[in-house]
């Protein structure tokens, strides 16, 4: 899950392959089943030629922009954009409620741009609305709507109190320029504060419907769904013992957060047993092995706990915890990685006492502009480390030891310039899997942002990684985590807004979807609270794991919806 420090710069628009809101997409193949796959690339392609990222630069998304020096009570408002050039009667068609996501582009001083993701719930219904991140259940909020033939418009207003005293008064506004169709529009925004503009540029809005013409599911079916109330977001999972173990970020709306514990031994029935608060800390991973269960916490590092009685789990004795962050983790024969802040590795020949062997981060990753280690893959003596702006890392990790520390062997980067640097928006790389394919080392990886997609890679050679394939669906709608199934090739995707995705990959070049289920549903709880919700951790149990009772299911977690486990029906 993206974290707002490091919301800064997102990359470059990517025309969409499938879904149509583009025109581009007329009388092409884009809207089939199988257009998903970016049928354009090469098997052969060499890894010198520079993938394109996830969206391409097009400039300002309309026609339209805010009156400087506007300023006081009409900072914001409708008033304050100048819309003249913009075809406003497509307007009349847009949609006025459901969740929408958004794609901005703001002006900046020194005559760059960068770019932020945001979503919104509007409703007509008298329920809780969101806006940028507020929820109109704080009486500190409130929304002006105005929609007629040629307007588009909304507003969120804030008042907050000041630690010396003083109060901030802000004003976010959206006024729509030009509609494509009924859920997608494009038109300016601005950022007020105490009346006068600190933010302006254009934006491009969707509203999340079901796309493609698809039904709720396809090949997967609902066996139950265990709902998370007042206890965080919800973000990961792990299954095991008969028990699965969710944990779930602190949110303003949606609780503290923390360790909730449902016993699934008949997965018809989950039972909550146990719920462990965060403690006013965010945690996002969870892993287990043996008799020890481990989280990643953002303020105290790796947390273990002893789960001897699943149903109960208590901090062990002997604790690996540091005031750093730990972002997720990934479990590997004897060895616990934690990624964060850097990556930190453990001996668990004792699963119970991790012991801690060292710190890596590859060569030149400090110095790199919004290089962060947000998740990794361990697969046959090699790390895949994904390094957002610094793309995935490939290491060699089979000697590890007190004195002996990952070896660097390669890299796959994107959204890069010829030499090496980032390109404006730089590239997200987020998580993967990698799996053998006869002679060859084949591996998924993943980014998180507008756009991101799944990229499948031929990494034999680290030192020459070629870009197999592409799977795509809506721009507007980010991917996020994935788990192979390595015997029956087969990969699982959680896919934010796109929900459950199955992929048939026994061919990499040619990724061929199976199945999905939709968990978004617009009207939950406390959707478009922000562009990254929906379907966000995954897990499908495999051994030591697998049991009678979870074969063949996959445990979800949707941000809003909580805990879904679903069996395959093909």
């Amino acid at each position: 899950m993206q974290r707002s420090r490091l919301a800064i710069l997102l990359f470059l628009p990517l025309a969409l392959a499938t879904g149509c809101p583009d025109p581009k997409c007329q009388n092409t193949r884009c809207g089939d089943f199988d257009a998903g796959v970016d049928a354009g690339m090469d098997a052969g392609m060499d890894a010198g030629v520079i993938d394109p990222g996830d969206f391409e630069a097009t400039g300002l998304y309309a026609p339209c922009d805010f009156i400087q020096g506007t300023t006081g009570t009409h900072c914001g408002e409708l008033d304050s954009f100048n819309l003249s050039a913009c075809p406003r009667s497509s307007l009349g068609s847009v949609a006025q409620e459901g969740v929408f996501t958004t794609h901005g582009r703001i002006a900046q001083g020194d005559g760059g741009v960068r770019y932020f993701t945001q979503s919104h719930s509007l409703r007509n219904d008298g329920g809780v609305e969101t806006f940028n991140g507020w929820a109109t259940l704080s009486p500190e909020m409130h929304l002006t709507k105005q929609f007629n033939g040629n307007t588009w418009f909304v507003s969120r207003h804030t008042t907050s109190r000041l630690s010396d005293g003083g109060t901030l008064n802000v004003t976010v506004g959206y006024a729509g320029c030009s509609a494509q169709d009924t859920n997608h529009f494009t038109g300016c925004y601005a950022v007020c504060r105490n009346g006068l503009a600190s933010e302006v540029g254009t934006f491009k809005a969707a509203r999340i419907v079901l796309a493609r013409n698809e039904s709720e599911a396809k090949g997967l079916t609902l066996v139950s769904e265990s709902p998370i109330v007042d206890f965080g977001m919800p973000v990961d999972i792990y299954v095991t013992k008969n028990h699965a173990y969710v944990v779930s970020l602190e949110e303003p709306y949606q609780g503290w957060g923390g360790l909730t514990v449902f016993d699934v031994s008949d997965p018809a029935h989950p039972r909550l047993v146990n719920q462990i608060s965060a403690e006013n800390s965010y945690w996002n991973g969870v892993w287990a092995k043996g008799d020890a269960l481990y989280v990643a916490s953002g303020k105290r590092g790796v947390i273990t706990f002893d789960i001897t009685d699943p149903a109960n789990p208590v901090p062990t004795p002997v604790q690996v915890q540091e005031g750093v962050d730990a972002h997720t983790l990934f479990v590997e024969g004897n060895h616990l990685y934690a990624m964060g802040d850097p990556t930190r590795i453990y001996d668990i020949s004792n699963p119970r006492a991790p012991r801690l062997l060292g710190r890596y981060e590859p060569p030149g990753a400090s110095s790199y502009p919004y290089a962060y280690v947000h998740d990794a893959f361990v697969y046959k003596g090699r790390m895949y480390s994904y390094y957002w702006s610094y793309g995935m890392q490939i290491s060699d990790v089979s000697q590890l030891s007190d004195t002996q520390e990952p070896t660097p062997l390669g890299s796959y980067r994107y959204a890069v310039n010829p030499d090496g640097s980032p390109t404006p928006n730089y590239a997200r790389s987020h998580a993967g899997a990698v799996g053998t394919y006869v002679d060859r080392l084949i591996a998924f990886e993943g980014g998180e942002t507008w756009g991101a997609h799944l990229r499948v890679l031929d990494v034999t050679d680290p030192k020459n990684v070629k870009l197999l394939s592409r799977y795509r669906l809506r721009e507007e709608a980010s991917i996020h985590n994935m788990i192979l199934d390595e015997t029956r090739k087969r990969l699982y995707i959680a896919y934010y807004q796109e929900g459950v995705r199955v992929l048939d990959v026994a061919n990499p070049a040619q990724p061929r979807e199976l199945g999905y289920f939709n968990t978004f549903r617009s009207e939950d709880p406390m959707r478009g609270l922000g562009f990254y919700e929906g379907s966000i951790g995954i897990r499908v149990p495999k051994a030591p794991d697998v049991s009678s009772a979870n074969a063949g299911l996959i445990y979800v977690v949707d941000t809003s919806r909580g805990m879904l486990i679903l069996r395959e029906t093909q």
